[in-house]
């Protein structure tokens, strides 16, 4: 390996640090506005279903997902195995994290994700859920018609497609005759602020509400009263949000210093295994370095 002196090693940091003050440092994320404000009562008895982050907690519990798999389909679903915040890598291209993985009995494969905004519920990403999740349960000289049904279902606050309808079932079609294109695949849009007194409805009140003494359906119910009530549940939800921070903290320095060898390479004509020299990264670390780098 190049040998590059701590001398030149400071000299080359500093030179860089002064054109470009934003990476004096490798800095963490900073803690958002709420966190700021609320203490972690407050934090807690402020989430809702519909926040990603809790939903995926609550969900850990199979009985919360077979609640939603049966009201949403329209029938029961024998559930096999369950994940949540399940990650799809691609080395070629975007991860997924996604909130909920299901396989069934029948061998299908059903993503359950909750959207709080629009541009994060976009067609085009329920698409790549789609076409992820094929390439990560497809394997080498596997029959065509051996790759599992999959359905993405997203559970949005609003309604982002639009037409005041409280569930939109996505299937393919040909154009020419009307017939369905029968590929196996579903999207499901749910639409959170429809909340009438359906099966469905009731359950997205669930999803919006925040007091547990509110919320229709008791499997619900007692998980969330569990987590925001319960001495034991709050202090495992407060482990929870530090892990959840750590973590985030860690991204955003990995990321800070992705950019520093980036701008190494770039400004100083550095290979990426001499900037990660001149950053003392652990050499354990460098093959994940270098795999984000790339893609």
């Amino acid at each position: 390996m190049f040998f590059i002196s701590i001398y030149y090693k400071q000299i080359l940091l500093y030179n860089l640090c002064i054109r470009d003050p934003s990476l004096e440092r490798r800095c963490s994320m900073t803690t958002s506005v709420l966190e700021k404000s609320l203490s972690y009562d407050d934090l807690i008895a402020s989430l809702r279903l519909i926040d990603d982050d809790f939903m995926r907690i609550i969900f850990k519990n199979q009985d919360c997902i077979q609640l939603l798999l049966d009201i949403i389909l329209d029938e029961h679903v024998e559930i096999i195995e369950n994940d949540s915040q399940y990650d799809l890598k691609n080395l070629l291209g975007r991860s997924l994290t996604i909130d909920v993985l299901v396989k069934d009995n029948k061998g299908n494969y059903i993503n359950i994700e909750v959207q709080r905004d629009e541009a994060g519920a976009h067609p085009k990403r329920a698409r790549y859920h789609q076409s992820l999740i094929d390439s990560f349960l497809s394997f080498p000289n596997e029959k065509w018609r051996e790759i599992p049904k999959t359905i993405v279902i997203f559970i949005t606050e609003e309604d982002v497609l639009g037409y005041d309808l409280p569930i939109y079932h996505v299937r393919r079609r040909i154009v020419e005759n009307g017939e369905s294109f029968d590929d196996e695949t579903e999207i499901i849009y749910v639409n959170a602020s429809i909340q009438d007194d359906s099966e469905l409805g009731r359950l997205m009140h669930d999803f919006m509400c925040k007091e547990v003494e509110s919320m229709n359906y008791e499997v619900l119910k007692k998980q969330v009263g569990y987590y925001k009530e319960s001495e034991g549940g709050k202090r495992e939800m407060c482990e929870i949000w530090q892990k959840i921070r750590d973590e985030g903290k860690m991204e955003g320095e990995m990321n800070k210093t992705i950019e520093f060898i980036k701008k190494l390479t770039t400004k100083n004509g550095c290979t990426i295994e001499d900037a990660m020299e001149l950053l003392d990264i652990p050499p354990v670390e460098r093959q994940q370095y270098r795999q984000r780098i790339v893609s």
